[in-house]
């Protein structure tokens, strides 16, 4: 099976890799990691997720045979979910660009 989202998934690892730890505190006076990281990614909901947007059942995460928040990813996308400071979030989605490597 070809994914379909290939260029999205190479954009959001880029992005992850890319995103500063000023972007993710600025204009934020009680942290949310899951919402911010919602917001300045997508991340978290089908609905906002730039890869589901293009074909969520055709994508690279499910070359694992498993989504993207489960098997091998969970962990990953649990750091995300979970990071509770700007720090935390923003090594998060460094981690998340990593495995994403390892992916493609």
């Amino acid at each position: 099976m070809k994914p379909k989202n290939l260029k999205e998934f190479k954009a959001l690892k880029k992005r992850y890799e890319t995103i500063t730890l000023e972007e993710i505190t600025k204009g934020f006076t009680r942290y949310e990691g899951n919402l911010v990281a919602n917001k300045l990614t997508g991340f978290g909901h089908c609905a906002s997720c730039t890869l589901c947007k293009v074909k969520c059942e055709r994508c690279v995460y499910l070359l694992t045979l498993d989504s993207c928040d489960h098997g091998i990813n969970k962990k990953t996308f649990l750091r995300i979910v979970n990071a509770n400071t700007p720090l935390k979030l923003f090594n998060a989605y460094r981690a998340r660009a990593k495995h994403m490597k390892t992916l493609i």
